[in-house]
């Protein structure tokens, strides 16, 4: 997970374990934590009582601040997905570069 600031917009870009790239507007949208500085994760899966399935991998940022996790393909909080989300970006890999489009 990579942290830049174009202008005045923080733009945070992931690498997903499959390859993809993803960037989001890295400001946390509850307080406006630094996104760069959250972990960049998975989370559980639904499944059957008493199971623990993990996935999503390299897909979830989790904010420093309070924990708020969002997801970079969506942008929607996984805690509140109708009322919170951070921008999307697309991002397009070309020639060993990576742009983004704000």
């Amino acid at each position: 997970m990579a942290g830049f600031v174009v202008g005045t917009i923080p733009v945070v870009i992931v690498r997903t374990v499959s390859g993809a790239f993803r960037a989001v507007v890295g400001r946390c949208p509850h307080q406006g934590g630094p996104l760069h500085l959250g972990l960049l994760t998975g989370t559980t899966l639904p499944s059957a009582p008493g199971e623990y399935v993990y996935g999503r991998e390299s897909e979830i940022i989790r904010c420093p601040w309070h924990g708020f996790e969002y997801d970079s393909v969506t942008g929607r909080c996984l805690g509140d997905p109708e009322r919170m989300r951070v921008r999307t970006l697309d991002v397009v890999a070309r020639d060993g570069d990576v742009l983004v489009d704000l």
